[in-house]
């Protein structure tokens, strides 16, 4: 049920600061200050952007009772964290609240996709109120990591794959490969539809450390229809680059070629990366399977929370959650 007398907006710039006391409310009286204070100064100085703060109001007054922090991601995506509320006798309803208003205002502004990513460690409340909110608990993300001095993994002598940059392909012949490695993918299948290719590149390219010249096409001579598509991003604040995305078309799986792009990222990132980081859909077994065989191991786990809000566009290319 819903509380009486609560709206739900986009926090007005007069009102962040009074939101983010809310968002802080769990620390105790001084560092919630000196924490507010410096939010406030570097979202005025454009060092962050405090607009995806929405509140919950309650009353003629307008008193702010819930506020939920968002973050626009490139690509028509919005990263979502969990909502704060000062309300005690109905939280559970004010956050909900807050997030379903929240969602609805990013439909209408034309996001099409919503994703929370929670740690294991955080307050269950918190998954909870995303979920009454609208934004169900669809998978899990497994972060995988491999240090890129180890031996790489075996493969057929001679490559099987050509590699070309994308500047070298051409634009037009990356979005066709990765379009196609998307027929039948187990990576977040509940996107599909949600956004064209265009906006799936737009937020790869929004990844940290995005270079041109890490976005690879592998393609396989004499077969049109079988290729890989690795993009690869340097990590801005560690000795690690990260696999944003690897794909096979469905003629080129099942043939070892996903190991052999493996092998291509770490010749790539070895000279300049101690090690390779990715992330992973739980469910996706065979891709798993793959990192496993090719040395990578576990270091975190993390739950997605997704709401789709949009229904037009190709199938793949999430928001690219961001490693730890």
């Amino acid at each position: 049920m819903a509380s009486p007398n609560l709206q739900i907006e986009r926090c007005p710039a007069g009102g962040r600061a009074r939101a983010l006391e809310v968002v802080y409310r769990g620390l105790g009286r001084r560092m919630r200050a000196a924490l507010v204070q410096e939010a406030v100064e570097d979202d005025r100085a454009g060092r962050v952007d405090l607009s995806g703060l929405w509140v919950a109001r309650r009353g003629e007054g307008g008193r702010i009772v819930g506020a939920l922090l968002t973050q626009a991601l490139p690509g028509r995506a919005t990263a979502v964290w969990t909502p704060r509320t000062t309300a005690v006798w109905d939280r559970a309803e004010v956050a909900a609240s807050l997030v379903r208003g929240a969602l609805e205002g990013l439909r209408e502004e034309g996001v099409a996709i919503a994703q929370a990513v929670l740690h294991a460690e955080d307050d269950p409340r918190g998954a909870a109120d995303l979920v009454r909110g609208g934004m169900p608990h669809v998978t899990d993300l497994v972060y995988l990591r491999r240090a890129t001095s180890a031996p790489s993994p075996s493969r057929p002598a001679p490559a099987r794959l050509e590699w070309r940059g994308a500047d070298e392909v051409g634009e037009r012949a990356l979005c066709e490969a990765l379009e196609a490695t998307y027929a039948g993918s187990l990576d977040m299948p509940e996107i599909e539809g949600a956004r064209s290719i265009g906006e799936v590149l737009e937020g790869h390219r929004g990844a940290p450390g995005h270079r041109p010249g890490l976005w690879r096409l592998g393609t396989v001579a004499g077969e049109p229809g079988a290729a890989a598509v690795l993009l690869l991003a340097a990590s801005p604040d560690r000795d690690a680059w990260e696999v944003v995305y690897l794909g096979l078309t469905p003629a080129a799986r099942g043939r070892g070629l996903g190991a052999e792009a493996v092998a291509h990222a770490l010749e790539l990132a070895r000279p300049h990366a101690g090690a390779i980081e990715l992330a992973v859909d739980a469910r996706n077994v065979p891709a798993a399977k793959l990192y496993r065989a090719t040395g990578f191991a576990a270091f975190d786990r993390r739950a997605v929370h997704l709401a789709v809000l949009s229904g037009r566009g190709v199938r793949g290319g999430g928001p690219g959650p961001s490693l730890p």
